[in-house]
């Protein structure tokens, strides 16, 4: 368990920035291209705490390629992500989001989360480590809805042109079945999109922050719909095959009928003539 860090900041509103990595990077690889040690956070996420005499800064990084900034200046930020290998600007390529965090000590509840905003009550470790986690969450989810929706235009496409897709070609309809499930199984497997972290059962205002912004960003149900379109293709996809097997069996069955033809037809030519 990290260790929960207090630190005396003195400003009242951080930005937070959270960008999807199109390279496949591990932790390992992150802290030695940034030179900066990670330590192991909740669940899949790894953090580096930087202070300095006129900052105070966050970088959190999970395991599903989502790297999140908070209070990192614009030029700081960028010359990250380009030892990340992202050389083009981060808003024209790659998925990001980005919000407030505001820090209000006066405040009667420990947090409050809007739309617009983040409000805590004091700047320390957990709740920020909390926040980027479910902000990389949505980023990641966001990658898949993308992704999904590049295969469904694929895949209607497909489905179109079926009647004039010959026999040769239908293992087409095989590849793409698999890489739905490959999908499916990434989708599950990296971003362990829904799973609450275990140890904020411990406590119930770093819960009840998780699950405000689960909410806010509408995670279980875009988790549902992008399940419920690849389930869709899927079925599809499986139709098809199914549909371009009988086709197949069917022109099998053909041919052997006129190979049956053919030698009945030498047989009776062998019998009446050739004799």
């Amino acid at each position: 368990m990290p260790n929960l860090s207090t630190p005396n900041e003195t400003s009242s509103e951080l930005n937070l920035l959270s960008v999807y990595l199109p390279a496949d990077l591990n932790h390992h690889e992150v802290a030695e291209k940034l030179n900066m040690p990670l330590k192991k956070g909740i669940e899949a996420s790894f953090y580096a705490e930087i202070i300095e005499e006129d900052s105070h800064r966050f970088l959190f990084f999970t395991q599903f390629d989502v790297i999140t900034f908070i209070n990192w200046p614009k030029e700081s930020v960028n010359e990250a992500l380009t030892k990340l290998g992202l050389a083009e600007p981060y808003t024209q390529a790659t998925l990001y989001q980005d919000y407030q965090i505001l820090l209000n000590a006066n405040a009667s509840a420990p947090f409050h989360v809007d739309n617009n905003r983040i409000e805590i009550r004091e700047l320390s470790l957990w709740p920020l480590m909390i926040v980027a986690l479910v902000i990389a969450q949505s980023v990641g989810l966001e990658k898949f809805e993308k992704e999904v929706d590049r295969f469904y235009t694929k895949g209607r496409n497909m489905v179109e042109n079926s009647s004039r897709l010959g026999w040769v070609k239908r293992h087409h309809f095989t590849d793409y079945a698999i890489e739905l499930s490959l999908l499916r199984h990434d989708m599950v497997l990296d971003l362990m999109l829904l799973d609450k972290p275990n140890i904020l059962w411990d406590n119930e205002t770093y819960e009840s922050l998780y699950n405000r912004l689960a909410e806010l960003l509408d995670l279980q149900e875009r988790f549902e719909v992008v399940s419920y379109k690849l389930n869709v293709l899927k079925e599809d996809m499986t139709m098809m095959i199914d549909l371009h097997q009988h086709k197949h069996s069917s022109f099998l069955e053909w041919i052997i009928i006129v190979l049956i033809l053919v030698e009945v037809f030498m047989g009776l030519w062998e019998m009446f003539f050739k004799h």
